[in-house]
């Protein structure tokens, strides 16, 4: 059995197609979509398709609002399949939950912390190399002198910001601040369902 979606005003995969429990997807040619039907036995454009047999898929994630179903495959491989129409993408999904026998479904909401983990290091870290370029700044203002020996790392590029003085240092930490906020915000905004198949 065959199970297909032409996405014509795609620009990265204008056919999704599900046969052979394969799943393929790729860009035809619009001549070729036209051409291509259910009542087909062979793909006359196969070669021009990605597929993922069903036997590597490992987990397929489709998220609310998100215009991908990503599939999961191999050891550490990764496909997305690009769908602008969220109930096109519904509807490939809702084939894929029923197709996939031997697959759990779930729906999850992800944690604050675990969606926007990159986010919230970013921010750790700037903070802290903030704090302790701070802390030298002081010492520097107040007539401490250091000396790096060895070879330079991250505390010879603390040091050299320890330089430019509170006031700068300050100022450029507001302005990354604000940037991160404003990432973190962005991040949690785009928090939504995940609908789940795993092996």
């Amino acid at each position: 059995m065959m199970k297909f979606w032409k996405i014509k005003d795609s620009k990265v995969n204008r056919l999704i197609l599900i046969k052979d429990k394969s799943i393929y997807k790729g860009n035809p040619s619009l001549e070729d979509l036209d051409k291509f039907s259910s009542e087909m036995n062979e793909i006359p454009f196969e070669n021009k398709l990605f597929s993922i047999p069903y036997s590597y898929i490992s987990m397929i994630e489709n998220q609310k609002g998100k215009q991908e179903i990503k599939i999961y495959y191999g050891n550490d491989s990764e496909e997305e399949l690009k769908i602008e129409n969220e109930m096109t993408k519904k509807e490939v999904f809702d084939y894929l939950k029923q197709d996939l026998i031997g697959f759990n479904y779930s729906s999850i909401l992800p944690g604050v912390f675990k969606y926007a983990k990159a986010q919230f290091f970013a921010l750790i870290l700037i903070t802290a190399v903030f704090l302790v370029a701070c802390y030298y700044a002081i010492q520097l203002n107040n007539g401490v002198e250091y000396e790096v020996v060895g070879r330079p790392g991250l505390y010879a590029f603390v040091f050299g910001l320890a330089h430019f003085g509170i006031a700068k240092l300050t100022l450029a930490y507001s302005l990354l601040l604000g940037l991160m906020l404003f990432a973190l915000k962005r991040r949690l905004g785009s928090r939504s369902e995940i609908e789940v198949l795993k092996r």
